[in-house]
């Protein structure tokens, strides 16, 4: 089965029933980057990117090394931001570690077909394998990872990417401050109708302050407010 009827089948399963008025949302998308262009030098804050809305073949993020782990690497202004974060959280006795930050396609690529071919091994069809890995791990071209405006974030006494980071206090901390710095948290629970992912209480993404602010104190996700903006006779 091709990647692009799994994608299918997967958008008009799940995201059909969601909150979100798919006819309009599709006539929305083709204005998408018209709309967000308006706002100017803030347009690749916004970026959407998820199942739906890929990132452009010939996007190239503007990328610097990140003081903790100059192997990982982040957009430019995403990296200023999360290393004040980091500095205010450490201030309050919290020490909050970067887990993974940009991907290139290919590294995404590798990624996803790792985490397939373990789920046939664990008995799964192909497509039974695609559908429950993508919940997670982005196909290539649909990952925030791909912008260098996303990180994952994790606290010393639990380094794995699991729900149980919403437990540790840096992650508490992480929810309360993250705005302050321009950072969501992307994946929040119960709203995968709308974002198509898991909760995923270790992924923050790199909005500017001006737009993290409204949508963490209104509890939106990133795709309620970047269609909000479309959908607005001003940007």
């Amino acid at each position: 089965m091709s990647i692009r009827i799994v994608l299918a089948v997967v958008f008009l399963s799940g995201f059909l029933y969601g909150r979100i008025d798919v006819p309009k949302l599709l006539s929305d998308y083709q204005n998408l980057d018209q709309k967000v262009r308006e706002l100017g030098e803030r347009k690749r804050f916004l970026m959407l990117v998820n199942r739906q809305h890929a990132i452009p073949e010939d996007f190239i993020p503007n990328l610097t090394p990140t003081a903790q782990r100059p192997e990982i690497r982040l957009d430019i202004a995403a990296c200023a931001a999360l290393e004040r974060m980091m500095e205010a959280a450490e201030e309050d006795g919290h020490t909050i570690i970067i887990a993974s930050g940009y991907r290139d396609r290919s590294y995404q690529e590798d990624l996803l077909q790792e985490d397939i071919a373990s789920a046939i091994g664990r008995g799964m069809s192909c497509e039974e394998a695609y559908r429950y890995v993508v919940r997670e791990t982005m196909p290539p071209g649909c990952s925030e990872h791909e912008t260098g405006l996303a990180a994952d974030l994790v606290s010393p006494s639990n380094q794995v990417l699991d729900e149980r980071q919403a437990d540790t206090p840096e992650n508490r901390w992480l929810l309360e401050h993250c705005a302050e710095y321009g950072f969501i948290l992307r994946y929040p629970e119960d709203r995968e109708e709308i974002t198509g992912v898991s909760y995923e209480p270790w992924h923050f993404r790199y909005v500017g302050t001006w737009a993290a602010a409204e949508i963490m104190e209104e509890g939106l996700t990133l795709e309620e407010y970047v269609y909000d903006i479309i959908r607005s006779d001003a940007p």
